[in-house]
């Protein structure tokens, strides 16, 4: 059979006969060839060899094109972006055989040589003997769509860069404020001592008397002041992670944490050899630090496993606790704690790392930070 032979059968047998129809049912069928042509989105058929049968005046308004331009004249795939041609051949190599039904997303060029991106359901008409003969399509513009994901993703990108910039200012003034604690407020702290033990050493016994209690009520005063901005520079900055690396940070920081919490924190610690670079470990440690802070704010625990474990080609952190579970977290706490994470989300993606969670109500929390060795 010719290519003309079979789109005129096909023609005939899509055309609506009202021949021989009472007034109620010409009117019925004029009132569904005006559905069709009308409709708010684009249909068309296409016979075996891809010529088009029929197509609404939708889908031609659309395209900028006439019925006569198109109709037994052009395939469908002329009127596609050639990248979109593949994707439809394909789509017709599965779906003439055996399939039911197809569903693209494919470009459209009009007349004019514009595209807009639309996206096609694509049904397969058979006759008795299951043999193809023709497609029912419908077309929808999805134009407004993709330029919505398209700034969606330029949005993303855009907040994605900013977090992480907001994460390296926030690096640099931990540094900065931990070196002022450390070198300034901790030397004023350590002479302000000094000279409390030597107006001490230079008082009479009677006047010792009297104030030396005082004097050693001071003393102890600077001395916790002394530990206290010692922690918070270590927490700020911690030194101990330039000189002795990530597992005796994390031992250092969990000992801390568990005096300061009365929280139990047990640490299996791999050496990590060779070190990682500098941001991958400071990214790890702070992920560390984030998910204990979690863990006291919202999860109710009372124990805290940290596992830092090293293989060919990745170093990683968890940090597991028997606590409620996120799910019984309120939404004001879960709010701040998604925060949380996706502050640690950003340090990590920043690295090449990534970041996984696990949690049950009342089966507590289990929190996985990996980073490449090798960072590509």
């Amino acid at each position: 059979m010719t290519m003309g032979a079979s789109a005129r059968i096909c023609r005939v047998t899509l055309r609506p006969l009202n021949y021989g129809m009472d007034a109620a049912s010409q009117k019925v069928v004029l009132d569904l060839e005006d559905l069709y042509e009308n409709a708010p989105c684009g249909y068309h058929s296409v016979g075996p060899d891809a010529t088009i049968l029929r197509m609404n005046r939708t889908e031609l308004t659309w395209l900028g094109r006439t019925r006569e331009e198109v109709v037994g004249k052009l395939k469908i795939v002329d009127l596609m972006a050639k990248p979109s041609t593949q994707i439809y051949q394909h789509a017709m190599q599965a779906l003439v055989p055996t399939g039911d039904v197809a569903e693209i997303e494919i470009v459209l060029v009009r007349k004019d040589g514009s595209i807009f991106d639309a996206f096609l359901r694509i049904a397969a008409v058979r006759d008795e003997r299951g043999i193809f003969r023709y497609t029912r399509a419908s077309v929808i513009d999805i134009s407004a769509r993709k330029r919505a994901e398209s700034n969606a993703r330029i949005y993303a990108e855009q907040l994605q860069s900013i977090a992480q910039h907001v994460v390296a200012i926030q690096e640099t003034e931990r540094r900065t404020l931990s070196a002022e604690l450390h070198d300034r407020v901790g030397q004023d702290l350590a002479a302000i001592n000094l000279n409390l033990h030597i107006v001490k050493a230079q008082l009479p016994p009677s006047a010792l008397t009297k104030i030396g209690p005082r004097l050693d009520d001071s003393i102890s005063l600077v001395d916790r002041t002394v530990e206290i901005v010692r922690d918070v520079a270590g927490a700020l900055r911690p030194l101990i992670l330039d000189d002795y690396g990530l597992a005796a940070t994390l031992r250092s920081y969990a000992q801390q944490f568990s005096e300061r919490t009365g929280i139990e924190v047990s640490l299996i610690a791999a050496e990590v050899v060779p070190r990682l670079a500098y941001e991958s470990e400071m990214a790890l440690f702070r992920v560390s630090q984030e998910a204990l802070t979690n863990v006291l704010k919202h999860a109710g625990a009372s124990i805290v496993q940290i596992t830092l474990a090293a293989d060919p080609q990745w170093i990683s952190i968890t940090i597991a606790d028997d606590g409620c579970g996120c799910d019984a977290i309120g939404d004001a706490s879960h709010a701040s704690r998604g925060l949380g994470l996706l502050v640690m989300q950003e340090r990590l993606r920043a690295v090449q790392g990534s970041l996984s969670i696990e949690s049950r109500t009342g089966a507590g929390t289990v929190l996985t930070a990996r980073v490449r060795r090798l960072r590509s």
